[in-house]
């Protein structure tokens, strides 16, 4: 359930939009569309740290193993126990800060063919290594937003948007004019979940911009010949938003900043 002035804000905007729609001002819809992170950002110093001390801390706090109710004495399943057992140790000591207790397990007391079987996959693709700014699988532990941009002229970096028609009926509202916002300009070949048929913001200019927000799925953007697109952290998207300086670009940036995440 939405907060009381959650609520409030909501209905100001549904209202708003609905008084644009009636009196046919001119009107765009923009569209966040938005790649959730695939992998956990990686943990700091302090957090390996953090995690190892506690690990060590219940492994060393714990009651001892009943092993004479597992293993029968001086039994080879015993041996292979107690083997196991000391390379498990020598993971909880101090000396090992910097290491992760399950990696450590997985090396020292596992086989070849175990180690394959819980082997990871990189953090970063070629993507990443070629700085690959279309691709959808790169910087796998942020959030990427897609952005686009005039091909051919020196465009301002802008969210996907397109203009509702002048003479709109009850069909041409403000969610499924953002969604064909994204086809139109960068094909259907992307699976888009839209998150709410409610805006999340206004851009006020001319005409006033109204920004929903949706998800990839699946699939990536084809390549246009008059648009050409980006898949941004935060960080990037500042760098190509702020190179437009003018007064319109500069409140553009300002008002699209506070709807991205870290």
């Amino acid at each position: 359930m939405l907060r009381p002035v959650r609520r409030a804000a909501a209905a100001c905007v549904r209202r708003a939009a609905s008084t644009d729609a009636r009196a046919n001002a001119p009107l765009k819809s923009a569209l966040l569309v938005t790649r959730a992170p695939v992998l956990q950002r990686e943990p700091s110093a302090f957090e390996r740290e953090y995690y190892r001390f506690n690990t060590a801390l219940s492994h060393k706090l714990q009651q001892p193993f009943p092993r004479d109710m597992y293993f029968k004495k001086g039994s080879a399943a015993e041996s292979r126990f107690d083997e196991y057992y000391t390379q498990l140790q020598k993971t909880w000591e101090v000396k090992t800060e910097t290491r992760d207790p399950s990696k450590s397990v997985r090396k020292d007391a596992q086989s070849d063919s175990d180690a394959e079987l819980y082997a990871t996959m990189p953090r970063t693709t070629e993507a990443d290594a070629q700085k690959n700014v279309k691709s959808i699988e790169r910087a796998l532990d942020r959030t990427l937003y897609l952005f686009v941009a005039d091909k051919g002229s020196k465009g301002s970096w802008r969210l996907p948007s397109k203009e509702l028609a002048a003479d709109r009926t009850a069909h041409d509202t403000l969610h499924t004019t953002a969604m064909s916002a994204v086809t139109d300009m960068l094909g259907d070949t992307m699976d888009l979940w839209l998150v709410s048929k409610l805006p999340i913001a206004v851009v006020q200019g001319a005409p006033k911009t109204y920004v929903l927000r949706a998800r990839v799925l699946a699939g990536e953007p084809l390549d246009s010949k008059k648009t050409e697109f980006a898949w941004l952290t935060k960080e990037e998207a500042a760098e190509h938003l702020k190179k437009d300086t003018s007064p319109e670009g500069q409140a553009y940036w300002n008002k699209v900043q506070d709807l991205l995440d870290e």
